[in-house]
């Protein structure tokens, strides 16, 4: 009875495992992701490729991702799927297997800002060929970040007097920094300094910072905070009404620097500007000139109305004369 009992069990388990065919194995420890780009711009694509280690004739990969910023476009090895911020790959050819599948996605146009976002993946129907092993589900999340920033634009500077520069006297200036895509920096400052002065040439150029509610010579202080200020974004234009002083006359040249403090006072963009300062006597010399010029020119040639005038005169006394002789 014991022995009929035992080959029983053997026969059972033995037809269990023909009939299901499958048994479980450990999970694949080789399941992996990855992008082809960590960074793009709007309107390109990246695709994301979900490796699974062994060749599998079936699966399930749900891929989670942020539906405001991708939008799904293909998928190569399997038949894929979107709705909201997921998509769904399914594969189910047993005969047939897959080492892994691709999805690609499209970065959305009119993106204006840098944003890192994720990718997160999982598994389940995880199976070998012909289904005889079947794998732990993928349910803890595969994460791959990627970044999608706008075209960015360099940064520009413009350094303009609104007069002539004459020496020892206050000039109006206007600072310019711009940029139709100008990249983001959180701690951002405009610095200056005097590259070329004659002998003894001293430079200021004094602002009212209203947000600091304070004064600044951005040749000796540099603009603004020293820690910096936050710039960037579309169409980004920042004008500075500055009140200029060169000390002597000459040729100068100002050095303007806008620096990033985040990382060690890295350059953003770097330009020179050439001025040249008028003595104060050439000015007072063209000023007396033009006090001793005539207000009104004096005549010369012919004047046309005493011409006019005669002729007519004549005209009128040889209408007479030919009236009086024919009558």
């Amino acid at each position: 009875m014991k022995k009929t009992i035992i080959c029983i069990t053997i026969l059972t388990i033995l037809l269990m495992t023909i009939f299901t065919g499958s048994v479980y194995a450990d999970t694949l420890d080789d399941f992996s992701v990855s992008v082809d780009k960590k960074l793009i711009h709007p309107n390109e694509q990246v695709i994301l490729t979900v490796a699974f280690g062994k060749p599998l004739g079936s699966f399930t990969i749900k891929v989670d991702f942020d539906d405001d910023i991708f939008e799904y476009v293909s998928t190569e090895n399997g038949t894929g799927s979107a709705e909201g911020d997921k998509v769904t790959v399914e594969y189910s050819e047993l005969t047939t297997t897959k080492d892994d599948t691709k999805i690609t996605f499209k970065a959305k146009e009119g993106l204006k800002t840098s944003n890192p976002t994720n990718f997160t993946v999982t598994g389940t129907n995880l199976k070998s060929e012909s289904g005889t092993t079947s794998y732990d589900d993928i349910s803890s999340g595969k994460v791959e970040t990627v970044t999608v920033e706008p075209i960015y634009a360099d940064y520009s500077l413009s350094l303009e007097p609104k007069t002539d520069i004459i020496e020892g006297k206050e000039t109006d200036f206007i600072l310019t920094y711009s940029s139709a895509m100008g990249r983001p920096y959180a701690k951002a400052r405009l610095e200056g300094e005097i590259k070329k002065a004659p002998d003894e040439g001293t430079v200021k150029l004094e602002g009212f910072s209203t947000q600091d509610n304070a004064k600044f010579d951005i040749i000796d202080d540099g603009w603004g905070n020293a820690q910096g200020y936050a710039i960037g974004g579309e169409d980004i234009s920042q004008e500075l009404n500055l009140k200029g002083i060169f000390s002597k006359a000459g040729e100068y040249t100002v050095t303007l620097r806008l620096v990033d403090r985040e990382k060690s006072d890295e350059t953003i963009v770097e330009k020179d500007f050439d001025f040249t300062v008028k003595p104060t006597e050439e000015i007072e010399e063209q000023e007396e000139k033009q006090e001793e010029m005539p207000e009104e020119l004096p005549k010369t040639g012919k004047n046309i109305f005493l011409v006019v005038t005669i002729a007519f005169l004549i005209s009128i006394v040889s209408v007479a004369y030919i009236t009086k002789k024919y009558l």
